[in-house]
């Protein structure tokens, strides 16, 4: 079983404290495996999140009690910390999310690496609760369904499919002194990102045991969120990864999503709710919103009938508009022209808002997809390929 860690960290280990006062082998190699394991989490959810090194991601304590100690996790983390490898984020809250870790700019200098795990008792202690871990998820149907499928895909093209897009072309401009480089900057973590991905899937081309799959380096635990929503590995997967799948049988994937959804979720919610509280000033609205809805051109309405959405490009309207719809109520130019559009939409969200805390418009926009797209999924027949 696979960690990641930091290239030369055994060697920075020896420099510290913890490190000197230990007088067995064994128990020397057992804090190097703590500390991959703390290292590896940090990346793992980088990696996961799709979020760069530098920044903060959160390691919830129970965890890090967990598979570290009661009386050792602290003593890692300080051991990290000292050794100016991570960096602890002062700001959490007990009740509302866990602290959070992120890696030093000298981690960041010397990269990742795999690694082994190389002491007997810790080796132990992952087999033991990767199991548990496996069992538990197992036994969820749609959870053991996804890894069932999961396990089904084959890496079929070479690295050089993503590589040669995701690496800069090399550019040159020709000054008095000679040919000078302007080539965009390589994106380390990006690369580091799909490397992970394609190497990791890549080593189950042979593989059919969804037990193997849940405990790979890539993989990490499937969850069901409170809004009904799935997270899992696949669902995260770089694009150009995705793309160089096939299942075992040799089947290309096609992939079947919803114009617009964000949006569409958010009006057919309001739908559903004008339809209960319905009025006359409803009515002009009311079939305007469920034809831009059926026809999957809200974005296209919003772009041709605003002057201040007209001629952006499609990333950066779908950006806009959604920020208006999940930010705080605020009399921003965007809230002014989408309130202008969709009067009863706005003032239905901004209600909720209100009355909620604007957290609860993307609660009700994930539960309401959740409601379509999980429960269409379940019903799927178990012999057929799919992944949600």
């Amino acid at each position: 079983m696979n960690q990641y860690s930091i290239k030369g960290f055994p060697d920075l280990l020896t420099t510290s404290t913890q490190f000197n006062k230990l007088k067995t082998r064994e128990k020397k190699l057992l804090l190097l495996d703590r500390c991959n394991w703390f290292i590896s989490s940090i990346i793992k959810e980088h990696l996961k999140l799709d979020f760069p090194y530098g920044t903060y991601v959160n390691l919830h304590s129970q965890i890090l009690k967990k598979y570290l100690g009661d009386r050792t996790y602290k003593d890692v983390q300080m051991c990290l910390i000292g050794l100016g490898i991570i960096i602890e984020n002062p700001k959490y809250s007990t009740s509302k999310f866990s602290k959070s870790f992120s890696l030093t700019p000298k981690a960041i200098k010397l990269s990742t690496n795999e690694t082994h795990i190389y002491s007997k008792k810790f080796n132990s202690k992952i087999k033991t609760l990767s199991k548990v871990n496996f069992r538990e998820i197992y036994s969820h149907p749609i959870l053991k369904k996804i890894l069932n499928n999961t396990v089904k895909l084959l890496v079929v093209e070479e690295p050089l499919y993503y590589v040669e897009q995701i690496i800069p072309q090399p550019k040159y401009v020709e000054t008095n002194e000679g040919q000078i480089d302007i080539s965009e900057q390589i994106n380390i973590f990006k690369v580091d990102r799909y490397n992970a991905y394609y190497n990791s899937f890549y080593a189950l081309n042979d593989i059919t045991d969804p037990e193997i799959l849940f405990n790979s380096s890539i993989n990490y635990r499937p969850s069901i969120a409170k809004s009904g929503r799935i997270y899992h590995t696949i669902a995260s997967m770089p694009k150009l990864i995705r793309q160089s799948l096939r299942t075992k049988s040799n089947e290309l994937i096609w992939e079947v999503d919803m114009t617009s959804a964000q949006p569409s979720i958010i009006f057919l919610e309001w739908l559903k709710w004008a339809k209960k509280n319905y009025t006359k000033s409803f009515k002009d609205e009311y079939e305007l919103c469920l034809k831009l809805l059926l026809e999957g051109s809200i974005y296209k309405h919003i772009e041709s009938n605003s002057e201040y959405f007209r001629g952006l490009e499609y990333k950066k309207l779908k950006q806009n508009v959604l920020a208006v719809i999940n930010a705080e109520d605020k009399p921003t130019k965007q809230n002014e022209e989408l309130s202008r559009l969709f009067p009863n939409v706005m003032a239905w969200i901004n209600t909720i808002k209100k009355n909620a805390g604007y957290k609860e418009v993307s609660f009700i926009g994930q539960n309401a997809e959740a409601n379509i797209f999980v429960e269409v999924y379940k019903n799927l027949p178990d012999k057929e390929f799919a992944l949600i």
